[in-house]
């Protein structure tokens, strides 16, 4: 590594063991070995069209041109809760993730008129390692029932986190995931035992997987 890039890893915290260097490797290559060792960002890859800079995290991105997603990738590593909350309201079912306790998470959600609702209750969270990752697949396995035209609050920023479909229904993905993928649960905690009316929700299909 030369002085630059040292530099730059020192700055934005990135720990070596994050990095690889990607030299003579092709683009296969350097994805299935950032997978296969859990490694974050490359360096010596293909330069970036707009600066021809060489650091890109393990979805090709620059990391150097947009370091926001140095910390997005970073987050893939953290530990935290992935949670299931439910609005009556909206009748609608989110599954977040949060590194921070999931009752503050849930005031912030609700000030914030996520989903243009302010009901959300917390029913259930599971704190786990690369708790981002665990997120999104979560939300890939239930995304037929994801819930398209709702922002938060009053920024222009959809969420991909609602879904029309019973408590049981994600709590059944959520299970079936840890299960199958053998992740460890450091801890477990149901905050709402009286969920009949969260499994009165319908179970809706968005039209584009019908």
């Amino acid at each position: 590594m030369d002085t630059n890039l040292l530099d730059f890893l020192e700055y934005h915290k990135i720990d070596k063991s994050d990095i690889m260097d990607a030299k003579g490797l092709s683009i296969t290559e350097i994805k299935n070995k950032m997978k296969t060792n859990n490694i974050l960002f490359a360096y010596n890859t293909t330069p970036c069209e707009k600066s021809g800079h060489t650091i890109r995290d393990r979805h090709s991105h620059c990391i150097v041109c947009n370091t926001a997603h140095i910390a997005f990738m970073k987050r893939t590593k953290a530990t935290g809760y992935v949670y299931i909350a439910g609005s009556i309201i909206k009748n609608y079912i989110k599954i977040g993730m949060t590194t921070e306790d999931p009752i503050k998470r849930i005031g912030k959600l609700n000030s914030r008129k996520v989903g243009n609702t302010n009901d959300w209750i917390v029913i259930k969270a599971i704190k786990c390692d690369h708790v981002n990752m665990v997120e999104i697949d979560i939300q890939k396995a239930l995304q037929k029932y994801k819930v398209e035209g709702e922002y938060y609050g009053d920024e222009s920023i959809e969420s991909v986190e609602i879904f029309r479909c019973k408590y049981n229904k994600a709590l059944e993905t959520v299970e079936n995931y840890f299960r199958d993928k053998q992740i460890n649960k450091k801890e477990e905690k149901t905050y709402l035992f009286n969920i009949e009316k969260y499994n009165n929700f319908r179970n809706i299909v968005n039209p584009k997987y019908l």
